[in-house]
């Protein structure tokens, strides 16, 4: 087994740079782009499980999706292990292979548990899980294969039977186990005892060697799936496909096509097709007819090189790629991107091009962005990125360059290099393939017509440029660098330089020069010198200084390996690293130098607490240092705004294990490459002391007593301490742009200091002064209560503290009613309550607004009154007066023209009609009114005219004698005294003509006499004596 890791460690390191998985700043942010290799993949329970990395080569993530792979979310868990190489899944139960043991999660994956009770003594690797019922199988350790029969609490070594223990593929269903082997040419095993016994199944296979098979020796099998009843193998080696349709007992090989790829690493498949997944960058091939005949499955696929793992589920099939994860919902026919979510990419370069960013990674070859980074298109026309894996990005002005390949036009196509140019400007062909310098491009080359060459018609023609350069055809070309009016040239004799455009060159004097002493050599001009930094080529270290133009270097430090030189203004910054005598062993030590007299001499920056630095993550950005450290697990990202003096770690908001690579800066942001979590980015603006905070928000007058709430602005990444008067609490809020507290009685300043890694800002302040709090009030009282209906009251309020805008709302039988103002009149009805809800507008009311007191409105009703008929309706202005009655109820007051206390006078009153009122009112002094009408006539006086009623004798004394003219009939005769008394009457009389009344024993007086006939009535008055 150890063989088979050693040869995948050494594939996948063809592609790698970095590691990854860090610390978080809230200002950091993950921008992509999307994708990654991923590793191998599970379902557990509703969830999709991903795991991206590769072995201790890049540290993994775990990646999580709840809606069947639309979108992937990471688990940020600080127990998830790193060298994760399998993943499987026993119900609730989520198990992974690392390379220190298996690990369990009980909770979705939140937290993870080592479990390797039971794991024999040595190696506590596990390359491969399998899962039959129960159980789980786990290959790797020293001694091949474990299994665990109780959730993975203890393991039992199961090799019964197992002659080869170098196991390259396990799969497994209910009842059976296979292992696949491969350094022995055994084949495949099969334990039908839950691992108790094993043995070879791999009758039939042979391997193929120079167009003949060779029997009885099995290929390495490198992958093992079950599809319906049949058994799979997949090889490595270039060997084919493998099919046993007998659990296993016989063999026989598919196809010839499956020859054409190299290792089979997946194969997975249902009742209607097969798939199978090409770890070198051939990707997937399908077969319809049980592996019989197999075409290619790519379709939308853009990167399909190592395919890792099939995953199918409910009718969907996931692939795992270099590239991130594919989905198919027609078995392959075609794949659709299902990376949303997942950013797990290795940044392998950042570049610029026509003002638009760029950036290369490991898998998913180079992504062009028009927003700083917000979003990501790849442009990979023309790049074998399936085969290959991008190892760098560069550009100059004119293109951009990946491996041996060049693009004119951001990435859209891509041409082979070696169209335009004869070499690059490096050894190695690493770098852009030309040097811009003057009007004409340059390039060196150290191979099939070694020298250096130039093209003033942009690549179309070349020729080469060597005079002055010793013996050129035999020497090696090293790097090439100009610093704007002349050429610097590294070579294996010596530097060259050349002030007329590489028409002629001069030899400069280097001490100790080798072959390889400026192989990867940095260069630097500083304006007024040129510096080489050597990288231990030939074993060759340290700094090297020219201060005449190259005709003579001088070494200025001994001993460190250079990562990359910087300025800021005229000092100038290296990262590297030397060896050192530490406790009598050598240490490699990661430092930064700085010169503050143009490199002549250097001083170390970094104290002892800072170690590990990514010596060429270095770099100066907007008047900054900025670097990454390469140990982890706390990777950390530091700053320094002073030039060095000090370094402050701004790791903050950076995932968990996340180291960062690169570093690179692009329109005021700072953007950070990592190994496995893509791209992430920040304003370059964060890295200064924080400016003065915005005007405090909040009283300044607060009540004291009360809870207020004051703010800044907030500004990412800054903290904000504040202070309030002595008696005063900050509540809540300190740290953050917005506190709460409770105020004292202390006039005072809130003041507010700005923080952040860089130091402390101006503050600002807020004068404050507490009011103390005082008692809103709110009464109403009636003008009057207790009326009588239809008479209104007015309702008057009494308040206090009621500001200068206060605020009445009046309320009847709690309805709204009245309008804003102090007093309220209207006519109430019985038990109306009135009521007003008072609010102000003043400060510091222990409440408002407040209620009045209740007024229940008294109303009585009107009281009935009568007045229907009165005994005379016709009077004679002669008359004496007469006493009014008949109002109902009694005892009222009649009132009107000619009335004196209840008495009418006709006199007084006048000839004509006269309207009599009756006023009557009750207890409570509720008044009603009727009236009648009574006429006046002008009368002749006492004697009566011939023609008219006789009344006589008038004056009367003994009898009175009343005739009607004409005979008419006398009915009814009846006497009044003046206060409206009958004193006498004769009734149902009836005759005709005249009668006699005795009146003797009337007493003496004036009187009223009322005489009614048949069709009238006629009133006169008599005295008698």
């Amino acid at each position: 087994m150890r063989k088979s890791f050693i040869f995948l460690v050494f594939i996948y390191t063809l592609f790698l740079f970095g590691l990854n998985n860090g610390p978080v700043t809230a200002q950091w942010t993950s921008i992509g782009p999307e994708g990654g290799y991923i590793h191998c993949m599970t379902r557990s329970g509703n969830n999709l499980y991903a795991v991206s990395g590769m072995y201790f080569l890049i540290p993994p993530q775990l990646f999580v999706s709840t809606d069947n792979g639309l979108s992937w979310s990471k688990m940020n868990s600080i127990t998830f292990p790193d060298d994760v190489r399998a993943i499987a899944s026993i119900g609730n139960y989520i198990f992974i292979g690392t390379g220190s043991g298996v690990f369990r999660s009980d909770d979705n994956g939140l937290t993870w548990i080592k479990k390797i009770n039971g794991f024999p003594y040595g190696e506590k690797y596990i390359n491969y899980l399998a899962v039959s019922d129960t159980s789980l199988f786990a290959a790797g350790t020293g001694s091949g294969l474990i299994r665990s029969t109780d959730y993975g609490e203890n393991w039992t070594t199961v090799t019964n039977g197992l002659t080869d223990t170098y196991l390259y593929s396990l799969t497994a269903n209910e009842t059976t186990v296979f292992a696949g082997t491969g350094d022995n040419n055994l084949g495949v095993f099969r334990s039908t005892d839950n691992g108790a016994t094993w043995l070879q199944v791999s009758d039939g296979m042979a391997y193929y060697y120079n167009g003949n098979w060779i029997p009885n020796m099995a290929p390495m099998i490198t992958s093992l799936a079950y599809v319906g009843s049949d058994l799979y193998a997949g090889t490595s080696e270039f060997q084919g496909i493998w099919k046993s349709s007998d659990d296993g007992d016989n063999w026989v090989f598919t196809s010839m096509e499956t020859m054409n790829y190299n290792t089979i690493s997946a194969i997975s498949g249902n009742e209607s097709m097969v798939l199978a997944g090409s770890f070198n960058g051939e990707g997937i091939i399908k077969s319809n007819d049980g592996g019989v005949s197999w075409i290619e499955a790519n379709h939308g696929i853009d990167v399909y090189g190592l395919v890792s793992t099939f995953l199918m589920e409910s009718g969907n099939t996931f692939v795992s790629t270099k590239g991130g994860i594919y989905k198919s919902v027609n078995n392959g026919d075609s794949w659709t991107n299902a990376n949303s979510g997942i950013k797990a990419d290795q940044i392998t370069g950042f570049a610029v091009f026509d003002t638009d960013l760029y950036v290369g990674a490991g898998g998913g070859g180079v992504f062009h962005s028009t927003d700083e980074g917000m979003s990501w298109n790849t442009v990979n026309n023309g790049l074998p990125i399936s085969e290959w894996t991008l190892d760098g990005l560069k550009s100059n002005s004119t293109a951009m360059f990946v491996w041996d390949r060049l693009s004119f036009d951001g990435g859209n196509t891509w041409e082979m290099s070696n169209i335009y140019s004869p070499g690059s400007i490096s050894f190695g062909f690493d770098g852009p393939r030309w040097l811009e310098h003057g009007n004409a491009w340059f390039a060196i080359n150290s191979y099939e017509n070694a020298g250096v060459y130039r093209s003033t018609d942009n690549g179309q023609n070349w020729t080469t440029i060597t005079n002055g350069i010793n013996n050129p055809s035999n020497l090696l070309y090293m790097n090439i660098n100009s610093d704007g009016p002349t050429l610097f040239l590294g070579t294996s004799e010596a530097p060259y330089y050349s002030t007329d455009n590489g028409d002629t060159w001069h030899a400069g004097s280097f001490p100790g020069i080798n072959n390889w002493a400026l192989g990867g050599a940095e260069f630097l001009s500083t304006g007024t010198s040129h510096l080489y930094g050597l990288v231990d080529g030939g074993g060759s270290k340290g700094i090297y200084r020219s201060a005449d133009n190259g005709s003579h270097w001088l070494k200025v430090f001994d001993g460190l390996v250079t990562g990359n030189f910087v300025m800021l203004g005229t000092d100038i910054f290296v990262s590297g690293w030397t060896k050192e005598i530490i406790n009598d062993e050598e240490v490699i030590i990661k430092q930064i130098l700085v010169s503050h007299d143009d490199g002549q001499n250097w001083t170390k920056l970094l104290s002892e607490e800072i170690s590990n630095i990514n010596i060429s993550s270095f770099i100066a950005a907007d008047s900054k240092l900025f670097f990454s450290t390469s140990a982890g697990p706390e990777y950390k990202v530091y700053c320094s705004v002073d030039n060095g003096n000090n370094w402050v770690n701004i790791s903050d908001g950076l995932s968990q294990k996340t180291m960062v690579s690169s570093l690179y800066e692009f329109n005021d942001k700072l953007y950070a490459g990592t190994g496995t979590s893509s791209v992430w980015s920040r304003n370059l603006s964060e890295f200064v002391i924080p400016t003065q905070p915005s005007p405090i928000v909040g009283s300044e007058t607060p009540c004291i007593g009360s809870s207020q709430t004051y703010s800044v602005t907030n500004v990412p990444g800054v903290n904000y301490t504040w202070q309030a008067p002595q008696d005063w609490t900050i509540v809540s809020g300190n740290g953050t742009n917005s506190i709460t507290v409770n105020i004292g009685n202390s006039t005072g300043l809130v003041l507010v200091i700005p923080s952040n890694n860089f130091g402390s800002g101006p503050s600002q302040y807020l004068m404050v002064s507490p009011v103390a709090v005082s008692e809103i009030t709110a009464g109403i009282e009636a003008d009057q209560n207790n009326v009588c209906e239809g008479v209104p009251i007015t309702f008057t309020s009494n308040t206090t503290n009621g500001g200068n805008q206060p605020v009445y709302n009046w309320f009847v039988n709690g309805l709204s009613a009245g309008d804003n103002s102090a007093a309220f009149s209207y006519t109430p009805v019985n038990n109306d309550v009135v009521s007003m809800i008072f609010s102000s507008n003043a400060a510091c009311l222990i409440e408002n607004p407040v209620t009045s007191n209740t007024i229940t409105a008294i109303v009585n009703p009107i009281p009935e009154v009568s007045w229907t008929n009165f005994e005379y309706d016709t009077l004679c202005i002669t008359w004496l007066p007469v006493n009014l009655s008949g109002g109902l109820p009694a005892g009222g007051i009649y009132s009107g023209n000619g009335v004196t206390n209840n008495v009418f006078n006709p006199s007084v009153a006048g000839a004509g009609d006269h309207v009599i009122t009756y006023t009557w009112s009750d207890g409570n002094d509720c008044t009603n009114t009727t009236s009648i009408t009574l006429s006046v006539n002008s009368c002749l006086g006492i004697e009566e005219l011939s023609s008219a009623t006789l009344v006589y004798p008038n004056p009367a004394t003994y009898r009175l004698t009343i005739v009607l003219p004409d005979n008419r009939v006398i009915r009814e005769i009846a006497l009044f005294n003046l206060m409206g008394t009958k004193v006498f009457e004769m009734s149902s009389i009836n005759a005709s003509g005249s009668v006699t009344l005795p009146v003797q024993d009337i007493p003496s007086g004036n009187y009223i006499i009322r005489i009614n006939g048949n069709d009238e009535s006629i009133v006169k008055p008599i005295i008698l004596k």
